[in-house]
């Protein structure tokens, strides 16, 4: 009878332990905790620790954040700040194989140079004209 209450932590546990182990890792690439704690701009020799930053995300410049769908399945976000690029992945436990499917993979980099792009009015352009004709300075 125990073991009936275990295989759904097998099934289901097991995939998403292994699924974090890997992003907390890097994918692979193993690191020990003393190149991990080498931060730029701290010195390790010294005692001086790293800040702390964004929970989910990491020195090299990538976030990592999970988002629920409304079924079983989440919504996992990487985030490469550096490439400026994201990727998006369904991480569905319920599924009898506990996939991961790729969704989405994008650089942003050219989206962040557009001034405004399917926005609602009123547009930017007549936003700026009210405020230069109220005199305001612009930054």
């Amino acid at each position: 009878m125990l073991s009936r209450g275990w295989s759904g932590v097998v099934r289901y546990g097991l995939p998403g332990l292994l699924l974090g182990a890997a992003i907390a890792g890097g994918f692979g690439s193993v690191k020990s905790p003393a190149a991990h704690a080498q931060v730029p701009g701290t010195n390790a020799a010294a005692g001086e620790r790293p800040k702390a930053g964004l929970p989910g995300a990491d020195a090299a410049g990538t976030i990592a954040f999970t988002v629920p769908t409304g079924t079983s399945a989440q919504l996992l976000y990487l985030i490469d700040t550096r490439s400026r690029a994201f990727a998006i992945y369904r991480v569905d436990p319920a599924n009898s194989k506990g996939t991961l499917k790729l969704e989405a993979v994008r650089q942003y980099q050219w989206d962040l140079k557009l001034a405004e792009y399917n926005n609602l009015p009123p547009e930017v352009a007549a936003i700026e004209s009210s405020v230069k004709s109220l005199g305001h300075s612009t930054r």
